[in-house]
């Protein structure tokens, strides 16, 4: 029988199945390309991947207690980030390889959680994602989840069929 830890992990996992079904979709089209829709600008795919990211090192390493990784263009892409401008922007593979890197890490960090490090604090500093690590981890899933919804409107945005 799986622990807690080892379903949220297989969750995050799944999640990102999704995460990486959307990029791949948009792989053949300027992952900078911006959109404007009733005068507001949307994330790039670029941004969105390095925000995730950025996002999870910070969640699901750095405030569960796991291997926290520190990267140059970190700051950029996290909560209120505006990205670098295009000509400072790593190469796409690198950030890709960033991204995959740390949810690799984050998946084994997070399936090895023993169950009372779940009810350990959320040392994130933001109430709303709730009080325990528990918390962190559900919230990395749904934030993971709310950004992939937004690669699938990136698509249909470049005309790219997703179902």
């Amino acid at each position: 029988m799986p622990t807690e830890a080892q379903v949220l992990a297989h969750t995050m996992d799944r999640t990102r199945q999704y995460t990486v079904f959307y990029l791949n979709k948009l792989k053949d089209q300027d992952p900078h390309r911006r959109f404007l829709c009733e005068g507001k600008e949307l994330n790039t795919a670029y941004w969105l991947m390095a925000h995730i990211a950025v996002t999870q090192n910070g969640l699901l390493l750095m405030a569960c207690g796991g291997p926290f990784e520190k990267f140059s263009w970190a700051k950029h892409y996290g909560r209120g980030g505006a990205g670098l401008p295009l000509d400072q922007c790593p190469p796409w593979d690198e950030v890709y390889a960033t991204f995959q890197r740390i949810h690799s890490t984050a998946v084994a960090h997070v399936a090895s959680l023993p169950d009372m490090a779940l009810e350990g604090p959320n040392l994130t500093g933001i109430p709303l994602i709730g009080t325990t690590v528990r918390d962190v981890i559900i919230h990395a899933i749904r934030h993971e989840g709310l950004h992939t919804g937004h690669l699938s409107w990136l698509c249909k945005l470049h005309g790219i069929s997703t179902m």
